[in-house]
């Protein structure tokens, strides 16, 4: 220090200003350097470890108090001694604590989500300081949800209820809208409430319509004399797990309403008169007076009584139903006890009334010896008549008279039958026509004094009460039968049903039902036969049939079980075989048929057109089966005796030629026969010319050249040519001596068959080879051609003639193609 004063004292202000700002710079340096070196091991400022910039909790309403809420993320340890941050709470009466020590939040008053016995939800700041630190301290904000819990029951509303319904409400009528109960909880399952009737003994008569709402429906008939008032539990409870719930009681009071007619006291009543009775006197009647009561007790409403017919020698007071006497009774009155009917009727309502009857005898009588009035008493009842039926009355001599006691002669009547002291025979116990279907019994009847007796005869009619039973549920065949029985086609039995019926009587018809019942068939035995020739229409190896079983009672009951058939392999490839040689013979029957029938056809066919097809020959004209053409002029420029035939050398074309040849056909008769066909068939094909071997004469001297006539001959290639021309068509030729001629000379008949043959009858022979000729029948074009022609405008045209071209002359095949007008 004393050899740097001297030095530092030597500097100079600027140097001391450098020197001070060095140190300074190295200072922070190292301070930033242990900064960082403690920041390596442990950061002590106070943030949240996750980053955020508030800390948050989910918590449950039914927390207990002094519980952990959360335990808070701060960075740092807050123990009191060692630790390096202090944690406190801004809020002063927040519902949280921090525990001492810890980063854990406690809860000190109780949370409620619904916000009645506590917050539903919490905000508070934890100041978070740092320990030997002039630092500021650092809040974080802290967030406390409250979530529900289900610690609310369903309360109802204005419970308990109480309902006043009337008896005549109908069942499924609504008859509670006021039920309902709310639950504080947050809206959810735990505040969501189901209502239901509780178990007890009147909870079939309402019910909730629907289990969240608490509308009350009447679910049974209510009646006011036998259940006036009752109660029942309701419960509301919310759909947490466990459920809370509450429950609270319905009062409910049945209003009575008129649906009960009146009633009297006594099911009868009797009554004995003196001897001889005064106008007015009262009828003394037993067991007590006559009196009736309204059933409907609510209402209770009044009666008046009346004689259901009036009788002459008896009044009833409408108010009392007290009976007196109308007239004087004297000895020989009343002789038979006599019975009034009495009628107990609402004022309110007449549709309300009771009837009793009332019995009045004389004295006299009703000491005579008491006797049944007739000596056999007959029921005829069905077995299933139900018990306490009455079967029948025996009567006696003194009408309903409750003194008189009843005896049979046997003791199993007791077991079945009963007699009351009405004298009514009940049924006690249900008859059975299969165990006994008559009973016949002695009955006594005696006042103490005098008895007497009678028969009963009780006859049992049958129900058919039993439908028919198969001894198995299921019936399965397995058929194996003679191959040689099953290739001839004969029955084969298939096997054997049995079926019975429990009613006596009754006869089981057995039938058989399904998609291939009717290859079977079953016999009144039970036995199930294959028919005749069926194996073959059996096209698997397993089949299925019903079987059906139904009775003769009435009305006929049935019953079924299914049968299973099975068939052997082998009896199936016998079937195949059988199958495929039938189907076999069957085709050939078949194809045979239908070759008979195209050969019937075929003859048919050959016969009419014959019919059609045949010329009609007369005199010199044509069959009438083909058309005549309108008749030609006469050739002008004849090169002969009027044949109309040309020499080689002319000019006219084939056309003319033709016509020429036509007309001279035609000439005695006055008509050309048809020898068109289709416009381009005709000569279509025909390039040659009408002489043979190119030749212009005949071999008999009837050369064209030179121009003379010769009548009676032909030349030889027109022959040939016009047997090409029309060819055979399946007709008849017409008759010998057919004229052909024209113009002044007469022109001989041609011998048939010789080579002046008719020109058009070789189309019509069988031996004519002509290649495109056709005949037309008339039936098929005009009967007048206007034109046939060639060519109309060809300059060698002349009229009538035939110009027979040189078959070396290479102009003659222009001319063939064939024009025809109609």
């Amino acid at each position: 220090m004393i050899t740097a004063r001297p030095i530092v004292m030597a500097l100079d202000f600027r140097e001391y200003h450098s020197l001070l700002s060095f140190s300074l710079k190295i200072f922070i340096l190292l301070v930033f350097t242990k900064a960082l070196r403690v920041q390596g091991v442990q950061d002590s400022r106070c943030y949240l470890e996750s980053g955020g910039s508030v800390e948050s909790f989910f918590v449950s309403e039914d927390l207990a108090v002094g519980s952990i809420v959360g335990v808070l993320g701060i960075h740092g340890d807050p123990h009191e001694q060692i630790g390096n941050i202090a944690l406190s709470l801004k809020e002063i009466d927040s519902p949280v604590r921090i525990a001492p020590g810890s980063k854990n939040l406690t809860l000190a008053r109780p949370l409620d989500k619904e916000g009645v016995l506590g917050p539903s939800s919490v905000y508070v700041n934890v100041i978070c300081d740092r320990k030997r630190t002039s630092d500021p301290g650092f809040e974080i904000p802290v967030s406390i949800r409250v979530t529900d819990a289900n610690d609310n029951a369903p309360v109802w509303v204005n419970a308990p209820y109480r309902l006043r319904v009337a008896e005549l409400t109908a069942p499924g009528s609504r008859a509670l809208h006021a039920a309902k109960a709310t639950d504080r909880d947050q809206l959810g399952p735990f505040s969501t409430v189901e209502y239901k009737v509780l178990p007890g003994p009147y909870q079939d008569y309402f019910t909730f319509e629907n289990s969240l709402e608490g509308t009350l429906v009447l679910r049974k008939a209510l009646d006011f004399e036998t259940l006036p008032n009752f109660t029942i539990g309701l419960r509301a409870q919310d759909q947490g797990n466990p459920p809370n719930f509450s429950d609270t009681v319905l009062y409910v009071e049945v209003l009575d309403s008129d649906d009960q007619n009146p009633k009297f006291l006594d099911d009868g009543y009797t009554a004995i008169l003196p001897d001889r009775a005064s106008q007015g006197s009262q009828v003394m009647i037993s067991p007590k007076e006559i009196s009736a009561i309204d059933q409907d007790t609510g209402i209770n409403a009044a009666l008046f009584y009346t004689f259901n017919i009036d009788h002459p020698s008896f009044n009833i007071d409408k108010e009392s139903a007290r009976v007196s006497v109308a007239r004087e009774i004297l000895d020989d009155d009343l002789l038979m006890p006599v019975t009034l009917v009495v009628r107990a009727t609402q004022y309110d309502n007449p549709d309300r009334y009771a009837l009793a009857t009332l019995t009045i005898s004389k004295q006299s009588v009703a000491r005579k010896p008491v006797h049944f009035s007739q000596k056999n008493y007959y029921a005829t009842v069905l077995e299933n008549l139900p018990i306490n039926s009455v079967l029948m009355t025996l009567n006696t001599n003194r009408l309903r008279d409750r003194a008189l006691k009843y005896f049979v002669s046997d003791r199993k009547f007791l077991t079945k039958f009963a007699i009351n002291t009405a004298g009514e025979v009940v049924l006690r116990k249900n008859l059975d026509y299969e165990v006994d279907d008559k009973y016949t019994f002695q009955v006594m009847v005696t006042d103490g004094l005098a008895n007497d007796t009678a028969t009963i005869n009780i006859t049992v009619l049958n129900v058919n009460d039993w439908d028919p039973r198969f001894r198995y549920p299921q019936y399965e065949f397995f058929v194996n039968p003679n191959l040689d029985e099953a290739a001839n086609g004969l029955p084969i039995l298939i096997g054997k049903v049995e079926a019975a019926d429990g009613d006596r009587g009754d006869v089981v018809m057995l039938t058989l039902r399904g998609a291939d019942a009717s290859l079977f068939y079953i016999t009144d035995q039970g036995e199930i036969f294959l028919r005749e020739n069926a194996l073959s229409l059996v096209n698997s190896s397993i089949v299925h049939v019903v079987a059906m079983a139904t009775d003769t009672g009435a009305p006929p009951r049935q019953t079924s079980v299914p049968l299973i058939v099975h068939f052997s392999e082998a009896l199936m490839s016998v079937t195949n075989a059988a199958t495929f040689s039938g189907n076999s013979m069957l085709l050939i029957i078949i194809f045979g048929t239908i070759l008979g029938l195209l050969g019937i056809v075929i003859v048919i066919l050959i016969g009419y057109i014959y019919k059609v097809k045949r010329p009609k020959s007369g005199g010199n004209k044509v069959g009438t089966g083909f058309v005549q053409h309108e008749k030609l002029p006469p050739p002008h420029n004849v090169a002969g005796a009027g044949t109309g035939l040309h020499a080689p050398g002319s000019n006219h074309s084939t056309s003319n030629n033709l016509a020429a040849l036509t007309g001279a056909l035609g000439a005695a008769s006055g008509s050309l026969l048809s020898v068109s066909a289709g416009a381009s068939t005709i000569l279509a094909n025909s390039s040659s010319s009408l002489n043979v071997n190119g030749q212009d004469a005949d071999h008999n001297g009837g050369a064209f050249s030179d121009g003379n006539s010769h009548p009676n001959t032909l030349p030889r290639g027109i022959m040939a040519r016009a047997s090409q021309r029309f060819p055979h068509r399946g007709g008849v030729s017409p008759g010998p001596g057919m004229a052909i001629g024209g113009g002044g000379a007469g022109v001989g008949a041609l011998p048939p068959g010789g080579p002046q043959a008719a020109l058009m009858s070789n189309h019509l022979t069988t031996a004519g080879g002509g290649r495109s000729g056709v005949a037309w029948p008339a039936a098929t074009i005009p009967a007048r051609v206007k034109k046939l022609s060639w060519d109309d405008d060809d300059p060698k045209i002349e009229n009538g003639g035939l110009d027979i071209a040189d078959p070396n002359n290479p102009n003659s095949s222009e001319h063939l193609n064939l024009t025809v007008y109609f």
